[in-house]
């Protein structure tokens, strides 16, 4: 036998594997160009798609991560129309058998279960004591609350945060859609803008890449009819899941370009297919239809950083410990038998039956139970698990939903709140803050609307009376002069205990009386009692402010009259409060009114009841055998006892 020997080539390294994330079609590269300036239709159609197709290639690495993100999350691909698949990871599922302790999913839902439980209520808020501007913001803030109820926008907000913490940004998009106003959750990734224009966190023009449905456009523009039908058919990605589709739908580029100052004629909306512009309209806003959550916002750029990838180098590192231990357990973890070459003992005596007999000579089998991972190895997982929790600010018995050991009382379970919320403090700002942008962004489309089409918008808001419909009417005056801040929709503690210990205390202080403390225990059993305590406050209510806010007079009757004489109390006080007003002279007129026939009420029943004592007194004198009283002298009777029931129960 002959052997050749060649030589070994070991300064030689395998050449990698790169793979190219550009577009592998032939043809002259993308070019981005001023768009926005475009003389013609096919001009603005031809360099908007340029332009996108540029910026598709300079956010590539973005959108790749951004699956990656996805995918730490979820264990679902992450599919999007914006990059090659070649460069993304379209399976389905994790590979079978590898383990998994998914920090990622824990916080994130942790924590958007904790902030998102709030409903942040934007308000108007006025400068000065002009009673007609505070009473069109009163107007304005039930419209704004009646569209957030008819939008569903605190049902989207939860997502919108979740999106954050997985892509970095949650996005809401607010535009005109029937005359109504209409808002829809936008991924991070369709949105492209150029790295040097958003340098700032202020970009200029901003593109949006969308997969729309065939059938809706051609109704949204009846009059681009031909071009929606001949726009390219359109998918998520060239996967299988995404081809073999029966829905019709092409992807829509489109465009927003802010003007360059306030006389400046630049600013353009644009919406193009790769049939041509289906929409170009002047767009005169400083701002872009969209409301951003970011996470955790960087030092530079419009993109922000979310949770997953702050976690991503721990819940790696997790990974890789799990898939090591798991591989010593199978090596080490299962027990093993020594046998004795010389003990004779038959393999088929290793059984599982009951009492079995082992036959052996000179030394017995021996069973062995090696340790499959040290205990460090334990400590140092346990360790990434809490590194996790920590980074993101819960702790391990919030992700589990429990309270620490001995934490039983209302206060104490408040501080403990506390320390929590203080560790969300920047965090709640930034998603409170999503909730005022919304409400300017919806006054803005709604005035578009009425520019556009006439008439008044209306909507639907939910009072505490039921729902009313309430008018856009002439909110532009208030322009100049209003604010929207955000409020918590309650100031006190969200968990039952720490809610009752913090209204006990107010109730103790005198600083609230013992019919708000049942309004504002808010417990559901207890809901038809409540309502039932408060009916009389609730009404004499509901007449004053018929007054201020609809001119409208409803007399007063016997049934609002009690002991405490509530009704004049309330009386008085809107008196004070709108005197210093500019409110009509007629509605005060009315509030005067209201309180004078108060007291008529009030004089009516005491001579009633005086009538009715002497009555009695006369009837009881010939009876008793007692003088009757002299003339200008009352008769004196002994207070009887009560007889309602009683209960014994102290409040």
């Amino acid at each position: 036998m002959s052997y050749t020997v060649e030589p070994v080539n070991v300064t030689g390294t395998p050449k990698e594997r790169v793979v190219d994330p550009r577009s592998k079609k032939t043809g002259p590269a993308p070019m981005a160009f001023k768009w926005w300036l475009a003389q013609n239709d096919k001009d603005l159609a031809s360099q908007l798609l340029s332009t996108t197709e540029y910026l598709k290639r300079t956010n590539q690495l973005r959108i790749r991560q951004a699956s990656v993100f996805t995918r730490l999350f979820s264990g679902k691909p992450l599919y999007n129309f914006l990059a090659s698949t070649a460069t993304l990871d379209n399976s389905n599922q994790l590979p079978i058998g590898r383990p998994t302790a998914n920090v990622c999913y824990s916080c994130t839902d942790t924590l958007t279960s904790r902030i998102s439980q709030d409903k942040p209520k934007p308000t108007f808020l006025t400068d000065g004591g002009n009673y007609r501007h505070r009473k069109l913001a009163k107007e304005a803030n039930q419209f704004i609350w009646g569209e957030f109820y008819r939008t569903k926008t605190y049902d989207m907000a939860p997502l919108i945060f979740r999106d954050g913490c997985i892509l970095g940004d949650g996005l809401i998009k607010v535009f005109p859609r029937n005359k109504k106003i209409n808002i829809e959750r936008t991924l991070e990734t369709e949105l492209l803008t150029d790295y040097n224009d958003a340098y700032y966190g202020h970009p200029q023009q901003l593109i949006q890449l969308k997969l729309v449905d065939r059938s809706v456009f051609l109704e949204l523009f009846p009059n681009h009819e031909q071009l929606i039908s001949e726009a390219t058919h359109g998918n998520v990605d060239n996967t299988p899941r995404s081809t073999e589709t029966v829905a019709d739908q092409f992807i829509i580029s489109e465009g927003w370009h802010l003007r360059s100052g306030d006389e400046a004629e630049d600013g353009r909306h644009v919406i193009a297919c790769s049939g041509g512009v289906i929409l170009d309209e002047r767009y005169d806003k400083d701002v872009f239809p969209f409301v951003k959550f970011g996470y955790n916002p960087g030092p530079v750029g419009w993109f922000s950083q979310g949770l997953i990838e702050i976690l991503m180098p721990t819940q790696m590192e997790l990974y890789r410990q799990l898939i090591i231990g798991s591989q010593n357990f199978e090596l080490m973890g299962v027990p093993r038998v020594l046998v004795e070459e010389m003990s004779k003992i038959l393999e088929t005596s290793f059984n599982n039956r009951i009492g079995s007999i082992i036959k052996y000579r000179n030394t017995p089998p021996e069973f062995v139970n090696a340790q499959a991972n040290n205990p460090e190895w334990y400590q140092f997982i346990q360790f990434l698990i809490q590194n996790a929790y920590q980074i993101s600010g819960i702790s391990a018995l919030s992700a589990s939903g429990s309270k620490p050991q001995g934490l039983n009382s209302g206060e104490a379970i408040r501080e403990f709140d506390s320390v929590q919320d203080s560790r969300f403090s920047a965090l709640a700002k930034r998603y409170q803050n999503v909730f005022p942008e919304l409400a300017y962004l919806m006054i803005d489309c709604t005035q578009d609307i009425i520019e556009e089409h006439g008439g008044t918008y209306k909507t639907v808001y939910p009072g505490k009376d039921g729902l009313h419909e309430i008018d856009f009417k002439s909110i532009g005056v208030l322009k100049d002069t209003y604010v929207i801040q955000c409020f918590e929709e309650s100031s006190l503690p969200k968990e039952p205990a720490g809610r009752q210990a913090k209204l006990s205390e107010m109730l103790a202080a005198g600083e609230i009386t013992n019919q708000e403390f049942r309004r504002l225990s808010n417990f559901p059993d207890l809901e038809q009692s409540d309502q039932l305590a408060i009916a009389l406050e609730e009404r004499i209510l509901h007449d004053l402010d018929s007054i201020i806010d609809d001119g409208v007079f409803i007399p007063p009757d016997s049934f609002i009259r009690d002991p405490s004489d509530l009704a004049t109390t309330l009386t008085v006080n809107y008196i004070n409060k709108y005197i210093v007003t500019d409110i009509e002279s007629e509605k005060l007129d009315m509030l005067r009114q209201y309180f004078t026939q108060i007291g008529d009420l009030k004089t009516e029943e005491a001579q009633q009841a005086a009538q009715q004592m002497a009555q009695q007194q006369a009837a009881m004198a010939p009876s008793q055998g007692q003088a009757a009283p002299t003339q200008g002298q009352l008769p004196i009777q002994p207070p009887s006892p009560s007889m309602s029931p009683t209960s014994n129960v102290q409040v």
